[in-house]
């Protein structure tokens, strides 16, 4: 109260000095005065400010750049309103209009507190930059995205609550009322928005435990999960998926659910399973021999993992080889064109050495003593038989359809038969 006294009294003086000096009316003299110095101030920092800023993007530390990034627009801002809020308060001064000072006062600190927020945040953001990114002369290491995002994430949410505390306590709310009153309504906003608060707390787990990080190829089978990660908020988890279309996961998720994170394989599986035909079982042992020395001198092979290759069961149409080995590589194009090279050179060594894949078939066994040739021609001539019969049985049936109409016997037969005689 007394700094704002003695502003008060000093305005006051210099009103009445300006008033006797320009024989203008001080109350409008004065705050044309203010606002011809913020626009000096103003112009003053723009160059000023400018300047260094390009100037320091070349530095070699992290912290100069964004925190001049972040006071450039808000403190010219700040000049702009302040100048504004005290020339509201002299003009309702002379009309004696005390409440309207004490409303553009604390109205002047609430737009005070958003500027600082505002600053805090675009100094967050180039910070977040500079810590993933730093300049080309800077000796420290980079940070993944993901710390950077959760380190400022967390200073931000921290500096939002201590201006919003301090803005209560500007419009006259008590420290032990909020306590008072955090008590009961923590309990009904935690009721209320459970999941909300579950997705943010599997949020801080994400940044902190790090299953995974921006960029990562990520898949879970529970939840049908699969692509690349793109953002890791407090509330959602943005996945490209491999479609197209993004997939937005509540971060509480990841707490109830495996995650398999294949971006970070130090090696990719090879397994698979070749059939050869039951006639070439003599030279089994020969091609899983040559199929195991092309792996071991394969140099894509990891040769400190486990490569095997043997005849593992007889299966129903085919004598199974399993080829298991680990690959360098574990880009996924990269690692089906090396699988497609080694299973060629396979083939290979099958044709090498005079055998085939098998492929599913069936074997007809004929009783002992007939053979095909003969079987083949009883067919034919039982085919023909029965289409000869066929045939045959036209003409008798044809005639015996016919039927001869019968009558008795008159004397005109029995002259006929004297006649003949």
């Amino acid at each position: 109260m007394e700094i704002s006294d003695s502003a008060t009294n000093l305005l006051s003086q210099a009103q009445e000095a300006l008033g006797q000096w320009l024989h203008i009316p001080g109350w409008i003299v004065l705050p044309a005065l203010i606002l011809l110095v913020a626009f000096i101030i103003d112009l003053a920092l723009y160059f000023t400010l400018n300047r260094m800023e390009r100037r320091l993007r070349d530095s070699p530390r992290r912290w100069d750049d964004p925190i001049l990034h972040g006071l450039r627009l808000p403190l010219r801002w700040w000049v702009w309103i302040t100048a504004l809020m005290v020339d509201l308060g002299i003009i309702g001064a002379h009309f004696e209009i005390e409440r309207l000072t004490t409303v553009f006062s604390r109205l002047g600190a609430l737009i005070t507190l958003l500027l600082v927020a505002w600053g805090g945040i675009r100094l967050f953001r180039r910070l977040e930059q500079r810590l993933v990114f730093p300049p080309v002369n800077c000796h420290a290491k980079p940070v993944d995205p993901t710390s950077a995002s959760a380190l400022t994430k967390i200073v931000g949410a921290v500096l939002i609550v201590t201006l919003l505390l301090i803005g209560l306590q500007i419009l006259g709310v008590s420290m032990s009322s909020i306590l008072a009153m955090g008590g009961f309504g923590g309990l009904v906003i935690g009721f209320a928005a459970r999941d909300v608060i579950a997705n943010f707390f599997g949020g801080m787990v994400v940044h902190l435990d790090k299953p995974f990080v921006v960029g990562d190829w990520i898949r879970s089978p529970e939840r049908q999960i699969e692509g690349i990660v793109e953002d890791i908020g407090w509330r959602l988890t943005t996945v490209r998926t491999f479609a197209g279309p993004p997939l937005y996961v509540p971060n509480a998720w990841f707490s109830q659910i495996s995650v398999e994170t294949p971006t970070r394989m130090v090696s990719r599986r090879l397994w698979e399973t070749i059939g050869i035909r039951y006639q070439d079982i003599g030279k089994i042992e020969n091609i899983t021999g040559d199929i195991r020395d092309l792996l071991q001198q394969h140099e894509e092979i990891n040769q400190d993992e486990l490569i095997t290759v043997n005849f593992v069961t007889y299966g129903q149409y085919s004598l199974d080889i399993m080829i298991y080995a680990f690959t360098h590589e574990t880009d996924w194009q990269r690692f089906h064109e090396i699988k497609q090279a080694i299973l060629l050179k396979i083939r290979d060594i099958i044709d090498r050495h005079g055998a085939r894949l098998a492929l599913p078939a069936s074997r007809l066994y004929l009783p002992e003593g007939l053979d095909r040739e003969d079987g083949e021609r009883d067919g034919t001539q039982l085919d023909r038989e029965r289409k000869s019969g066929d045939s045959g049985d036209d003409a008798p049936r044809s005639s015996r359809g016919k039927r001869q109409p019968s009558r008795a016997p008159g004397p005109a037969d029995d002259s006929q038969e004297e006649g003949d005689a």
